[in-house]
């Protein structure tokens, strides 16, 4: 699904990789890392499954992994294997925020963190594929983990405001109308038309837009082109906050000695 709009011909999608791999520069004798060879990955893979299970499995006074070392364990053996021709960090992100998920912690999103401090993750990441030293990547980790909580906790905070500013600005209206019940809606869904707000609210076309034209009144709502039939309607200012970069803030890794 995440390559199905890549239109280059030899990028094997949904498929693992038929050709060597390597990561560095444009020759393998130059590399930095080499993944494992094609006929290795499904076994690799495999591997990997078999782990995940394996972790999650034993019994605290065994020794269990916490969520954090599991996710982390999990993503550098993926990027260790490399399966597919691309898109290998994209899942390997992927895959964290889907291991929390399974076990009912919230979906962090943890690439724009990793991302950000883009060079200490490589370098984190070859310290445990080169030299078997997870003290980097795990603290690293540790610390995205953080950083990606508190960004969500300021982002909810700001949501909250922003849903009770809207509040205010409608009161006029009566309590079940669209235009009072659609902005808390607009949280989980900040781009609608007529038909989805109809649809979500149990409502008419016709009342969906008479609700959806007092919330452009208030600016609460914008229409997105000035098509008559078909249009959307974005609400501007809660895209603006989740488009909002997060002030910097580094992410270290611990150096030994």
């Amino acid at each position: 699904m995440l390559m199905q709009d890549d239109t280059r011909a030899h990028v094997l999608k949904g498929r693992y990789r038929e050709r060597q791999a390597w990561i560095g520069e444009s020759r393998i004798e130059d590399e930095v890392f080499v993944p494992a060879p094609p006929e290795y990955i499904a076994a690799c893979m495999q591997d990997l499954h078999q782990g995940m299970l394996q972790y999650r499995a034993l019994p605290e006074e065994q020794g269990q992994l916490s969520i954090i070392a599991q996710v982390a364990i999990a993503h550098a053996q993926f990027e260790t294997i490399h399966p597919y021709d691309d898109g290998n960090g994209r899942v390997g992100r992927l895959i964290m925020s889907l291991i929390l998920a399974s076990e009912r912690y919230p979906p962090l999103y943890l690439s724009g963190t990793l991302l950000r401090h883009r060079r200490g993750y490589y370098d984190a990441l070859n310290a445990v594929q080169l030299q078997g030293d997870w003290g980097p990547w795990l603290v690293l980790v540790c610390n995205a983990v953080v950083e990606a909580a508190d960004e969500s906790i300021q982002i909810a905070d700001d949501l909250r405001a922003l849903v009770e500013n809207w509040a205010d600005r409608t009161r006029e209206y009566r309590r079940d109308s669209v235009a009072q019940r659609l902005p808390q809606l607009l949280v989980g869904q900040p781009v609608v038309s007529v038909k989805d707000v109809a649809n979500a609210l149990d409502v008419s076309q016709r009342a969906a837009l008479t609700g959806i034209n007092q919330l452009v009144e208030k600016g609460i709502l914008a229409p997105r082109d000035e098509r008559r039939w078909g249009r959307t309607f974005h609400a501007r200012e809660l895209l603006d906050r989740l488009g909002q970069p997060p002030p910097p803030r580094p992410v270290t890794a611990v150096r030994r000695a």
